[in-house]
């Protein structure tokens, strides 16, 4: 067995079909993860066999995200890491939150509590064929915010969020800990 790593060119379409850990990319075989690559002689079938299993969200855990898209009343996070147990582990995956579930109070647009590139940490509360977050608690909501005009980091400054270079506020349902780097987690 032959070690790769994430992207590595594995072989071609002609010679083989992308299995396990393997994809397709315009009649090229690429390693979609670390890990020991098998052939299948009688199938022609290659697989990468990570040592690690991928995560998948559960109930409960938290996803930190960038706002993607805003398409009222549903927003589309981006998620990069997901957070079990204090631990945190890269998660990629297109994760919801309804505009009922930011502030949890009524809230006619999700826009009035956050904006398009912002980052935030949310809970899992449905897992139900996608994936439902929730930044109703104190600790989750935006951790780093970005001027709608200018694109720059904003501040906290009391309980809502300034541009120091437009000179402007801005609200937002911001997480207790916001601009927190480390937020108390281990690799």
């Amino acid at each position: 067995m032959k070690y790769v790593v994430p992207g590595q060119f594995l072989g071609t379409a002609e010679e083989y079909i992308p299995g396990e850990g393997a994809y397709e990319d315009n009649g090229r075989i690429f390693s979609s993860c670390a890990g020991d690559m098998s052939v299948d002689e009688k199938n022609y079938r290659i697989n990468v066999l990570s040592k690690e299993k991928p995560i998948h969200a559960e109930v409960g855990d938290e996803i930190i995200g960038v706002i993607s898209e805003i398409n009222e009343p549903i927003v589309v996070v981006m998620s990069e890491y997901l957070i079990r147990n204090g631990e945190i582990h890269e998660y990629h995956d297109r994760t919801l939150i309804h505009a009922s579930r930011i502030t949890g109070h009524f809230l006619d647009q999700a826009s009035r509590a956050i904006k398009m590139r912002d980052v935030v940490k949310a809970r899992v509360v449905s897992t139900r064929g996608k994936i439902d977050l929730s930044l109703e608690r104190p600790e989750d909501g935006v951790i780093y915010g970005f001027c709608s005009r200018c694109r720059k980091p904003l501040e906290k400054v009391n309980n809502a969020l300034y541009c120091k270079y437009c000179q402007r506020t801005e609200m937002r349902k911001t997480s207790s800990k916001y601009g927190e780097i480390s937020l108390g987690l281990k690799r």
